[in-house]
């Protein structure tokens, strides 16, 4: 409701865009220290902490209508998210069954986008009845029942792990498989970042009211939600991460570049909602990938470089895509998006690829005799498969 309740109180698609990166600029800034905070801290106290800062800010964005206020206090908003996001998706590693990752990140993430599904369409609903301000104070009240039942909620305790303290960057920033996993993260939030942030605006601009562009966002909630425990299916079936992940955005980036041009309702629903199943499964596949990389000394830190990968791309959407819609137009705004997805995508690929090259003349070597009666051992793992738990 962000972007069509700034453009109500005279705010451009620029400054829309601007609004909507500030908060992704802040979340994507704060998660590495964030994720690494919670390596040291706990997981537990940044969740807390996180939903403490959403419902306050959620309830001072209707107090203001002005471009630099909404901007700072959803920019406030996304430091909430970058201690919320890493703490939970390395929770949901730490406590994965060997094997199982897929579909506990699946379960995770069909929790996280089912709410982003609904919250789109209660607030539309909500909006059109009683105004964009009652809806924020619905979102305040929703944060403030989750954290209550979060807050009573037992958990069970491991013990610390004394290694964390020692992790570093420098534990990870030499992995391609992880670079290779941010940056095609970054990719599939860039185009989800000129969608969410613009397609309001340019349904909007065609007629539709807030109840029917919360339907379209509903309906790619939907299937993204609906993809993704199948896909934690394939993905532990398969032990490989890399295909669906690469696949899933690089097609979602072909119908962003299409979406402008849909000019009914059945053909926009359509899209969204093949647009919504590909980037489920893609981030099943790119979580799963990315704990299995790691380990829970340092998952914390990799995680909230998953999160800063996301933000980072939804804040690059909202920054970059906006001048080129206030000058050029929707379709080449979502077309610059989804060209510079698919590039992202590649170059993750590129990543990927020779990570697995690699690891195959490792194996090649490791397997060639040292002298006539001596050879590297049968069992040595040459997959460069994402597993949990192995590599």
């Amino acid at each position: 409701m962000i972007p069509l309740y700034a453009a109500l109180h005279g705010a451009t698609a620029t400054g829309v865009g601007l609004i909507v990166g500030a908060h992704m600029a802040a979340a994507a800034v704060g998660s590495i220290p964030l994720g690494r905070a919670a390596d040291v801290w706990g997981r537990r106290p940044l969740l807390v902490g996180g939903m403490v800062l959403g419902a306050t800010t959620s309830l001072l964005l209707p107090l203001v209508e002005g471009d630099l206020a909404l901007m700072t206090i959803y920019g406030l908003a996304g430091v909430g998210v970058a201690a919320f996001s890493p703490s939970a998706l390395s929770l949901v590693g730490d406590l994965a069954a060997p094997g199982r990752a897929g579909h506990a990140y699946a379960w995770y993430s069909t929790a996280h986008y089912g709410a982003i599904a609904i919250g789109p369409f209660l607030g539309g609903v909500v909006a059109e009845w009683w105004g964009y301000r009652a809806a924020f104070v619905g979102s305040a009240v929703g944060i403030g029942i989750a954290l209550g039942v979060g807050l009573a909620t037992p958990v069970r305790r491991k013990a610390p792990m004394s290694e964390r303290p020692g992790a570093a960057f420098a534990d990870v920033r030499n992995d391609p498989r992880i670079w290779a996993g941010w940056i095609v993260a970054v990719s599939g939030l860039l185009i989800q970042g000129v969608v969410f942030t613009f397609f309001p605006l340019l349904a909007h601009e065609r007629g539709s009211t807030p109840a029917g562009i919360g339907l379209v966002f509903l309906v790619l909630g939907l299937a993204n939600t609906l993809a993704r425990v199948p896909a934690g299916w394939l993905v532990d079936r398969s032990g490989c991460s890399a295909p669906y992940a690469i696949g899933g955005i690089l097609a979602a980036s072909l119908i962003t570049a299409l979406l402008p041009h849909a000019n009914d309702q059945v053909t926009v629903l359509s899209l969204v909602a093949v647009f919504g199943g590909l980037s489920g499964i893609a981030f099943v596949a790119i979580s799963v990938g990315l704990a299995a990389s790691t380990t829970p000394a340092t998952r914390g830190l990799v995680m909230g470089g998953y999160s800063t990968a996301l933000y980072l791309g939804l804040a690059i959407g909202s920054f970059a895509l906006g001048p080129v819609i206030t000058h050029r137009g929707y379709a080449a705004g979502f077309a610059g998006g989804g060209i510079a997805g698919a590039v992202g995508t590649l170059v993750a690929a590129l990543l990927w690829w020779r990570s697995l090259i690699s690891s195959s003349r490792s194996a090649l070597t490791a397997s060639e005799p040292v002298n006539e009666s001596e050879t590297a051992p049968p069992s040595f793992n040459s997959s460069p498969k994402f597993r949990n738990g192995q590599q």
